[in-house]
C-alpha cells in the first residue's frame, strides 16, 4: 500500500468503527425506552452492532499490522 492508500484505509476503518459505535449507542438507548417485542428487537440490534463494531476493530488492527509489515520490508 502506498501512503495515501494507507491513510485512506485507516481512515475508513476508523470511520466505520465510529459509525458502528454511534449506531450501537442509539440502539441501546432505544432498547431502554421501549418494552416487549420492541425492546427485544432493539436489544438484538444492539448486540449485532456490538459484534460488528468488534469485528471492525479487529479489521483495523489487521490493516495496521499489514501496514507495519509492509513498512518493515521496505526498510529492510
Amino acid at each position: 500500500m502506498d501512503a495515501p492508500s494507507t491513510s485512506r484505509a485507516l481512515g475508513a476503518a476508523n470511520d466505520l468503527i465510529d459509525l458502528l459505535r454511534l449506531a450501537e449507542g442509539a440502539a441501546a438507548r432505544l432498547a431502554q425506552e421501549v418494552h416487549g417485542v420492541s425492546h427485544e428487537h432493539a436489544a438484538l440490534i444492539t448486540r449485532e452492532l456490538r459484534r460488528l463494531r468488534r469485528s471492525a476493530e479487529q479489521l483495523e488492527l489487521e490493516v495496521e499490522n499489514q501496514v507495519s509489515r509492509e513498512r518493515s520490508t521496505l526498510i529492510a
